[in-house]
């Protein structure tokens, strides 16, 4: 079954790559994490930055799929550059948690939520017993305009389970 993570997290550095993300693992909270890291929206007047983190666990969890995402903005929060007008621009995020075993809870407790200011965090489910990648579709109503195009980014950097594995 590790076997079976390592090789959707190859698929998904790999999608990193071919999006130009800078491809590396780190410590997101308590959970080693493969990153790409790049430019949403590249503009001196509103640089937006983009943190895609995708991280294996023995099981996905309701309080995991809350809790990652608000680690994954904190991090996508660190990476925010000043803009034109002397503030800090934006930063979007998905917040990934890939496992052969996912709580039947845990896909009710998967929402999108505004989480800080300046950024929008899109989590995401991969069960990979059910070769299924679940995406949250709710809409919230502060950072509307920019919700559907970072769940995009979630598409194309998280490739559906069972085209990786079979």
């Amino acid at each position: 079954m590790q076997d079976e993570v390592e090789r959707y997290l190859a698929a998904v550095a790999h999608q990193m790559a071919m999006g130009r993300l800078q491809v590396g693992r780190n410590w997101i909270g308590p959970v080693w994490s493969l990153l790409g890291v790049g430019m949403a929206v590249a503009t001196e007047l509103n640089p937006i930055e983009l943190a895609v983190c995708a991280a294996g666990v023995a099981e996905i969890t309701p309080a995991a799929v809350t809790d990652f995402p608000c680690r994954v903005d904190e991090f996508a929060q660190s990476l925010r550059r000043r803009s034109a007008f002397v503030v800090k621009g934006g930063a979007f995020g998905v917040a990934a948690l890939v496992s052969h075993r996912v709580h039947p809870e845990a896909l009710r407790a998967l929402k999108n939520r505004s989480l800080s200011y300046g950024s929008v965090i899109v989590p995401a489910v991969v069960d990979l017993a059910a070769r299924r990648l679940h995406i949250p579709d709710n809409t919230p109503l502060l950072g509307f305009a920019v919700w559907g195009s970072v769940r995009s980014q979630a598409r194309t950097y998280l490739p559906e389970p069972r085209l990786v594995l079979g």
